[in-house]
């Protein structure tokens, strides 16, 4: 998972023992618990500074656990992003090396012959598993220390204890920003296992891979679609596969970020909506997309679930009966006046401002947003 804490912090904090940083102003920082590709973090900063015309500072936390070559020819290798419908970049086999306790950490770069002395251990490993296999074998722990580290070596200079520096800028009352690239049902304990990604992807989760305490935030604004998506396979019990679904798809450019995979277009699932609220303890919901579904004659909702003839209310925590539970849903109408010019939440139809309602009414907490197109200003803060 992506994550990014931004802080505002404008004196020069030491960082681990020996290290000083220069001054962070909204300075990025990939946390402990993710999974860093140092080639796509370099392409991500210099992209960055190519918009701000200055090359970003950038603060990587020791404990980070890098994605190596090996990490995506496993992946290849075990069919796994195939089966699971992965990004194919190498991330859970990364998550699975950090579990075994041989994986490699952004703070192995500042120590080459830890770093070297991990990789003949892993490669040795991966060429015993995989005697016969032409790239495992040409795996050469000298040669991968050497453009690992050659590739690193912008950013040693950035390598230290992310986590000390937020703990101080929560201690000095400071602004963090924590952001997060998955949804909920992506979890991979709380999600639709096993079509999940390989971290916690839910608020719960936040601390823990930080190294801080949960924040005690008390207004947690969930984000959901108007509609239904998901990219790659996995259990999907509103999916759309006609001409509908295919007009939420390109209507709504419905196009994976990382690999351009078109996403499974469906209605509405309120059965998950409701679990997501429930396990992040969202006090309130922005809403996105809802002009996407301006045209339509009738609008459903899913409700419920059927699982093997009998109604069910719950969300199950299987991805298996998941997959063989069917929608029950209930039809709203439509509407067809376009969403531009919209200003308020009264300014929308009142079949857009029903459905909302009966949204809130299932998920028992208030629509506080509403997007009604995508610019940025095309968005409704109600007043609740």
């Amino acid at each position: 998972m992506r994550c990014l804490a931004l802080i505002d912090q404008q004196r020069q904090p030491k960082i681990g023992p020996g290290h000083q940083r220069p001054p962070l102003f909204d300075q990025p920082f990939p946390r402990r618990g993710m999974v860093i590709d140092l080639a796509v973090l370099r392409e991500e900063i210099d992209l960055i500074g190519q918009h701000l015309g200055e090359t970003p500072q950038v603060l990587l936390a020791e404990t980070a656990h890098l994605i190596m070559p090996y990490h995506r020819l496993l992946e290849e290798l075990e069919g796994s992003g195939a089966h699971f419908g992965t990004t194919r970049r190498g991330i859970a086999p990364t998550y699975r090396d950090k579990a075994a306790k041989v994986g490699v950490r952004a703070g192995d770069l500042l120590r080459p012959e830890q770093l070297l002395q991990r990789l003949q251990y892993r490669i040795a490993s991966l060429q015993a598993a995989w005697p016969k296999n032409e790239g495992v074998a040409a795996l050469d722990p000298r040669s991968l220390a050497d453009e690992t580290m050659a590739l690193a070596e912008p950013l040693l200079d950035s390598i230290g204890d992310a986590t000390a520096v937020i703990r101080a800028a929560l201690t000095d009352g400071r602004n963090v920003l924590f952001e997060g690239a998955q949804g909920t049902l992506l979890d991979v304990d709380h999600g639709t296992y096993p079509f999940v990604t390989s971290s916690s992807t839910t608020f719960a989760g936040l601390g823990n891979s930080i190294g801080i305490a949960v924040p005690p935030i008390e207004r947690r604004l969930g984000v959901a679609k108007a509609y239904q998506t998901r990219v790659g396979r996995g259990p999907f019990p509103s999916e759309l596969s006609d001409a509908t679904g295919e007009a939420l798809q390109q209507r709504g450019g419905e196009f994976g970020v990382t690999t351009g995979r078109p996403r499974r277009c469906g209605w509405l699932d309120l059965v998950a909506l409701r679990y997501a609220v429930d396990l992040n303890a969202a006090t309130g919901l922005a809403l996105t997309k809802t002009d996407v579904l301006t045209g339509l004659d009738e609008i459903e909702l899913c409700v419920a679930y059927t699982l093997d003839g009998e109604r069910i209310d719950r969300f199950p925590v299987s991805g298996e009966v998941l997959e063989r539970c069917g929608p029950v849903y209930e039809t709203h109408p439509g509407w067809q006046a376009p969403f531009e010019d919209i200003q308020s939440f009264e300014d929308l139809p009142a079949e857009a401002r029903a459905y909302v309602g009966a949204i809130e009414e299932a998920v028992n907490v208030p629509v506080e947003i509403v997007s009604v197109g995508p610019e940025p200003e095309a968005t409704i803060h109600r007043a609740l």
